[in-house]
């Protein structure tokens, strides 16, 4: 198999990419308004502290994990289209995941579900399913079926 000119217009890894790491500022933002909310002596109830630190957490962690996903999804078969999908896909799932703990950390209550955690779970499906389709497009083209 050939390898694929990655800077090719029609290979769009260095613009998901570099949308993965701009992504990473909204993360440290994030990180960035927690220790303001901590230090700002107003207090936080510990169910808000436990639930924006998760978010914030899943969503560094998962964004960083997206710079990787933008590199592989260039090394299936898929056409550019369907790649910015996928790629859109897992960043959806991310977003949904981090979204549903900070949505639940402000509207929830400790023990009981919320539209936060409803939220949370849909995104942990549309992630699982981003992944699982990346996963199978690169043993696809592995085994050189395209």
């Amino acid at each position: 198999m050939k390898e694929a000119d990655t800077h090719s217009p029609s290979n769009p890894q260095q613009i998901l990419g570099a949308v993965s790491w701009v992504l990473l500022i909204a993360v440290m933002f994030g990180g960035e308004s927690l220790l303001l909310m901590l230090s700002s002596g107003e207090g936080m109830s510990a169910h808000r502290e436990q639930f924006f630190r998760a978010g914030h957490g899943h969503a560094g962690v998962l964004a960083a994990i997206g710079i990787l996903y933008s590199n592989y999804i260039g090394r299936t078969f898929l056409l550019v289209r369907a790649q910015v999908i996928a790629w859109v896909a897992y960043a959806t799932g991310v977003s949904m995941i981090a979204g549903g703990m900070f949505l639940h950390a402000y509207v929830g209550t400790a023990g009981s579900g919320s539209p936060g955690t409803f939220l949370t779970a849909v995104g942990g499906v549309v992630l699982a399913g981003a992944v699982l389709f990346l996963a199978w497009q690169l043993i696809r083209a592995r085994g050189g079926v395209a």
